[in-house]
């Protein structure tokens, strides 16, 4: 009897496919196999994301920031099938050129882009620093002392889980990443003013008494736990909206003398965007210093213009202007034809 009750109670696992979505599935790898591209609507939103940031002149900048994911050069699909690779812009400009019309004309052209954000602010967001972050860092190390994925979605601390599954398999993953404190930065001890508690600073100070280039090494990383693990909802929307093969998010910055101090928090910020595949352009007129204190070259293009003036303003041109210069370039197009 306690046998026949054992199978009664176990679950089976069994659907009868219709004919339908037979045929459907057949359809979809005759049609939206991962070289085809011709993909249907998420096909890769559980793939893992590799953002493959490309080295670009400046007036590839607004060719290449238009297209989207899969015409760019870069794409592909791994062999595997489990990640996505993602070409996408990372560049700074730094100054400006003469026509100062029509460098406010190609900010504008990527601003009309879907999916981006523009700011002219620093700080980007305005992060609460909690005096508990230490020690909820410390709960999410597994024995390695490296963030566990699992303990990190599973934590009462996990903010993303309305996010789609795959999206938050990314985010996990790349802020273990982060908390190993890669190569793309400049240095390892960066004053990142992070709060603690007296027991933290207790614990780090004992932890740590014999080498402070640790103890600055555990605060870095728990200030980027703290910036990761609170991101802004405007920053979740891009990930949320973002269909890898097509049009690729942006963050536009644009600093002028009055933007602010460019901090690590918002260096944080950029890079986790860019390794998502987010397209960041920073456009600094003043030709002043913000991503390179934080980042070493290489990670990023520096597009140097002929001129610097740190009180320029950026405005969008207004449409008489743009019409007399398209009126004027097709006179100039046509006597040259002529």
């Amino acid at each position: 009897m306690s046998g026949l009750n054992e199978e009664n109670n176990e679950f089976h696992n069994q659907r009868t496919e219709t004919d339908a979505f037979r045929a459907t599935e057949e359809f979809k790898k005759m049609f939206h196999d991962n070289e085809s591209f011709c993909y249907e609507p998420w096909q890769f939103a559980d793939y893992e994301v590799c953002a493959d940031t490309l080295k670009t002149t400046y007036d590839e900048i607004n060719i290449w920031g238009k297209q989207e994911a899969v015409i760019r050069p870069g794409w592909k699909v791994s062999k595997d099938n489990s990640k996505v690779y993602i070409p996408n812009l990372f560049s700074k400009i730094s100054g400006i050129y003469q026509d100062t019309i029509q460098y406010r004309e190609d900010i504008s052209a990527l601003l009309e882009q879907d999916n981006t954000l523009f700011f002219k602010h620093f700080p980007l967001f305005h992060i609460k620093k909690h005096s508990s972050m230490s020690k909820t860092y410390s709960s999410l190390l597994d024995k390695k002392g490296l963030v566990s994925k699992n303990k990190l979605i599973t934590s009462k601390y996990w903010k993303y889980s309305n996010l789609k599954p795959g999206l938050q398999e990314n985010i996990a993953e790349k802020i273990i990443e982060f908390c190993k404190l890669p190569d793309f930065w400049k240095y390892r001890r960066f004053n990142t003013n992070v709060k603690l508690s007296v027991m933290d600073k207790i614990s780090t100070f004992l932890t740590c008494i014999d080498d402070k280039s640790a103890r600055d090494e555990f605060i870095m990383k728990v200030a980027t736990l703290n910036v990761l693990m609170n991101l802004d909802v405007k920053l979740l929307n891009l990930l949320q909206n973002f269909d890898y093969p097509l049009h690729v998010p942006k963050i536009i910055v644009f600093n002028n003398y009055k933007s602010g101090h460019f901090s690590f928090s918002d260096a944080v910020s950029l890079m986790f965007m860019n390794s998502m595949g987010v397209d960041i352009l920073i456009y600094n007129p003043g030709a002043t210093s913000d991503i390179e204190n934080f980042v070493k070259d290489g990670y990023f293009d520096i597009h140097k213009l002929q001129f610097t003036n740190s009180n320029f303003k950026y405005k969008r041109v207004n449409f008489f202007i743009r019409w007399i210069r398209k009126l004027r370039a097709k006179k100039k197009l046509l006597k040259e034809m002529k």
